[in-house]
């Protein structure tokens, strides 16, 4: 047996046991059952415990308790679930935030714990032995899947991870627009940007726990004069930043800050490290000592302020940075010009160096086609050999189909018939719900949709739950009833 299958083996035999048994197995019984000596066993529990996402257990209370994929949702309580049934039912997908995604996400996920683990020891957290690459520089990781393969869901899972590991992350999402050029990207990057512990995202919140973090350590260093040192310390960033002004002009945004008042010069200084240079007048120009920044340079001012702002960002107390762009493939779908910027934006961030940076574009594999409009991307992105999916972490592409198989989306029915007893208090028949979802998967196995197989599993289970009625469902009807959502969808969203 592989480490994997012990891996999974282990985990859904603790979640089976709890479930029959309302509380964890013995290392004996763990043993037992995955056929290991009690010294393996224990070992096997401690590498299960290494997790912090999907799929882990923890040592609580004296027992072993399972955390996230197989496992109850920890604080999920029902009106949680009942809300998040609402969603599920109408989207098929949880349309969370970031900040949220680690308790509300880990409700129906599965399959893709182990890839987020992995992503996180090579670029985030680190081992004993290494430093997460992206604690000191710059990758670019590319995730591909077909329309509802499962990418949102994975990138705010691995948001949800990198806030875990101490970074600050930015997720945006590029449904609806036309285009995203580097100075677009960078607006939305600050416009998104999420601190561990802060539901606020953007830059107040940001400038406040730089001020925070910076006295903090002040006081730690036992300085006598806390108020001097730090303005000290705010005089010295003009320091080498890829823009010049950089510096210079969030030094004026830290002492506004301190001074709780806005002035002229200090709300242009928030405009232009947000990249919202059409809010400067001449005015605010001339009093921020900025030049007019004419269209040609728009994309390399948006290259220098993201490349700065990550350089920057360890002083407000995260390791790094990690930005999150989904749906990138929408932005290929005008002419020329508009799939040129997005390219030049994608080139932008697969060049930036020396900065705690990772930034991971989700869009469907179409996209690749038109690399070769932009060898410098290309190159890149390319997948490597061997590809992720066979073990090479440092792969660039991650295609998400090759983990979202099949069993895959029966973990994912087994754990939404959990949070659908949850939200209606309603008891399920386990076997004839599995018997259910087993002819659901097989009616669909030719055309897998991991959102609508969602929404329809959850529309069924509610309304048994409702009627207080459960029956087998054959497999023409359960396709019939997925074909029904998935029409709906295409149209706008219209009930079957």
């Amino acid at each position: 047996m592989s480490r994997v299958d012990v891996y999974e083996r282990g985990l859904e035999f603790i979640s089976e046991y709890i479930r029959g048994h309302k509380h964890p197995p013995t290392v004996r019984e763990f043993g037992d059952r995955l056929d290991l000596a009690p010294g393996d066993a224990r070992e096997q529990l401690r590498a299960l415990e290494q997790g912090v996402n999907e799929g882990s257990i923890r040592w609580i209370d004296g027992r072993w308790q399972v955390i996230g994929e197989y496992g109850d949702t920890p604080g999920m309580d029902q009106q949680q679930a009942i809300e998040l049934q609402a969603r599920l039912a109408a989207n098929g997908t949880a349309n969370t935030d970031v900040a949220n995604a680690s308790r509300v996400l880990t409700s129906y996920t599965a399959g893709i714990g182990q890839w987020i683990d992995r992503l996180s020891r090579w670029y985030l957290r680190g081992t004993t032995a290494r430093m997460g690459l992206c604690q000191s520089d710059a990758h670019c990781k590319l995730v591909l899947a077909p329309n509802g393969g499962g990418k949102t869901h994975f990138l705010q899972s691995l948001g949800a991870r990198a806030l875990h590991d101490g970074f600050a992350v930015s997720y945006v999402s590029c449904h609806g627009r036309a285009d995203l050029d580097p100075l677009d990207l960078h607006r939305e990057f600050i416009q998104n940007l999420q601190l561990p512990g802060n539901d606020q995202r953007g830059l107040l919140p940001l400038i406040d726990a730089i001020g925070n973090h910076k006295r903090s350590e002040i006081v730690r260093a036992d300085v006598r004069d806390v108020d001097a040192a730090y303005h000290q310390w705010i005089r010295t960033l003009h320091g080498e930043y890829p823009t010049r002004q950089f510096g210079r002009i969030l030094s004026i945004a830290l002492h506004a800050a301190e001074q709780g008042g806005d002035n002229d010069t200090s709300v242009a200084a928030q405009l232009w490290l947000q990249g919202e240079i059409d809010g400067l007048s001449n005015a605010l120009r001339n009093a921020l000592m900025v030049p007019h920044v004419p269209a040609r340079q728009r994309p390399q001012l948006g290259r220098a302020l993201t490349s700065s702002m990550a350089k920057f960002l360890p002083n407000a107390g995260v390791a790094g940075s990690v930005l999150l762009i989904d749906e990138a493939e929408m932005l290929f779908g005008g002419g020329f010009a508009a799939r040129l910027a997005v390219l030049t934006a994608m080139r932008v961030m697969v060049d930036v160096q020396s900065v705690p940076l990772l930034t991971v574009f989700a869009a469907t594999p179409e996209i690749v086609n038109y690399f070769s409009d932009y060898p410098a991307v290309d190159g890149r992105l390319a997948p490597g050999i061997p590809r992720f999916e066979n073990g090479n972490d440092l792969s660039p592409q991650l295609l998400l189909d090759k983990v979202l198989d099949q069993g895959c989306l029966q973990q994912i029915g087994r754990k939404l018939i959990q949070l659908v007893e949850t939200a209606t208090q309603h008891q399920f028949n386990f076997q004839l719900q599995m018997g259910n979802l087993d002819r659901l998967l097989l009616a669909i196995v030719e055309d897998i949709n991991v959102r609508i197989f969602v929404k329809t599993w959850v529309n069924l289970l509610r309304s048994q739950a409702v009627d207080n009625h459960e029956r087998d469902y054959d497999q023409d009807d359960l396709r019939t009833r997925y074909r029904g959502y998935a029409d709906a969808d295409d149209d706008g969203g219209l009930e079957p």
